[in-house]
């Protein structure tokens, strides 16, 4: 008989955070942005978003990593992304962690700055800079929208990029003091600003932040040094990736003798551990799996996160690809989940997929029930329909446990919260 998830270290309890939070299991929601925030340029959480986490964190203990959210206007926005730079948007944010926190769970808020992938009609209709560490477009369809609409990216200045990293600071403390999250998580991956500045193909700046892998790093650093002193290290996640080539992320082989990513990962991970041994230790390290890039599957080929990992003695959260393969019995789902989550007494491992279609994914998994199919036409609509049609579990033998709603229901959009 295969091993049960329930009889491995994914269902023991674990602390987080300078151990005065304890979660009941190791099964944590990773960051899933769905696009169900509002669209009309006012970045509120909606409805429709309190009741999607609400399902999402109903077994005790559970660690809920909240959709990524905007630090501030002038770092870069993105149409359908709640922000937190507002004691307004962070009020109506609290009624989703409220919501969490009343179910016995736990909630971090992953936070970030889009820079050069930011939505450049909204930035010129609000008059805002389109900027990023170099002016390096990530595509050549975004080089012509910025032609079209004659609004160009250029590089940040010195003082600009001081302001932008207060952004990530006062975000923090909105999250933690306005908006009743747990923790903040750092998005250090997927080619948005942070990403921008570590990686040789966004940054050819020649200033203390870029050139040399110290000095691309030191713009998440500083971020990290001055989080420490407002919100304290035991409130601070980092989510970081070294084979995610979202958003023009690509290496090529015949450009680069080793391979950046892994290299200025393994300095910021080294960087957190030197902090650890000295009395600051961050709540956790999220990482991404090679098998995965954004959304989407990708060969790992004989990629391996094994260098970062080695490098990080606290609390690792590995992501990616972990139960994709939905139509199997939970227990022949992915051989690696339980190699991983067994290795060490520290590994929490965070599903992103399988929770959009699966929302008692925890007490699936613990008791061994089959997984519904995700589906992916629905991930990035805007609509309840994809959203909130997914049931727990009722019996083995149904193809989906969907639940019912008219087709006024099904195609509506979410209602901010005030």
């Amino acid at each position: 008989m295969s091993p049960r998830f329930s009889d491995s270290n994914l269902f023991k309890p674990i602390k987080v955070g300078d151990g005065k939070i304890t979660l009941s299991h190791r099964v944590v929601h990773a960051p899933t942005s769905r696009s169900r925030s509002t669209g009309d340029g006012s970045h509120f959480p909606t409805d429709l978003m309190l009741e999607y986490y609400d399902s999402r964190s109903r077994s005790k203990g559970t660690l809920i990593i909240f959709e990524s959210c905007l630090v501030s206007p002038r770092s870069g926005l993105v149409p359908y992304k709640s922000g937190v730079w507002s004691k307004s948007r962070c009020k109506a944010l609290k009624k989703i962690t409220d919501k969490i926190h009343a179910n016995g769970s736990y909630v971090s808020c992953q936070i970030f700055a889009p820079g050069r992938v930011a939505n450049i009609e909204e930035m010129k209709e609000k008059n805002l800079p389109y900027t990023a560490p170099s002016s390096i477009y990530h595509s050549k369809i975004q080089e012509e929208q910025a032609t079209t609409h004659n609004y160009p990216l250029r590089a940040l200045t010195i003082e600009e990029i001081k302001e932008i990293q207060d952004d990530f600071v006062q975000a923090a403390i909105n999250c933690i003091e306005e908006a009743g999250f747990d923790f903040v998580e750092l998005h250090g991956s997927s080619g948005f600003l942070i990403e921008q500045f570590l990686s040789p193909i966004s940054n050819t700046r020649n200033d203390q932040y870029g050139g040399s892998v110290e000095n691309r790093c030191r713009f998440l650093i500083e971020i990290i040094e001055k989080l420490i002193e407002h919100v304290g290290a035991s409130r601070i996640g980092l989510r970081l990736s070294a084979w995610s080539q979202h958003f023009g992320m690509v290496y090529p082989e015949n450009v680069y003798t080793d391979h950046p990513p892994l290299t200025f990962c393994n300095y910021i991970v080294e960087y957190l551990e030197q902090k650890k041994n000295k009395g600051d230790e961050i709540a956790y390290v999220s990482i991404s799996e090679p098998r995965v890039s954004g959304s989407t599957d990708q060969d790992p080929k004989d990629h391996t996160n094994e260098p970062l990992i080695n490098r990080w003695s606290g609390i690792l959260i590995r992501a990616g690809g972990y139960a994709t393969n939905y139509k199997a019995q939970v227990n022949t789902i992915n051989t690696s989940l339980l190699e991983h989550v067994n290795s060490d007494d520290r590994t929490l491992i965070a599903f992103s997929r399988p929770f959009t279609s699966n929302p008692d994914l925890v007490e699936r998994l613990r008791k061994n029930f089959k997984l519904d199919n995700y589906q992916r036409e629905f991930f990035y609509t805007h609509l309840l329909n994809g959203y909130l049609t997914y049931g727990d579990y009722i019996d083995e033998h149904l193809d989906s446990n969907r639940l019912i709603f008219t087709d006024s229901e099904l195609n509506r959009e979410g209602v901010p919260l005030a």
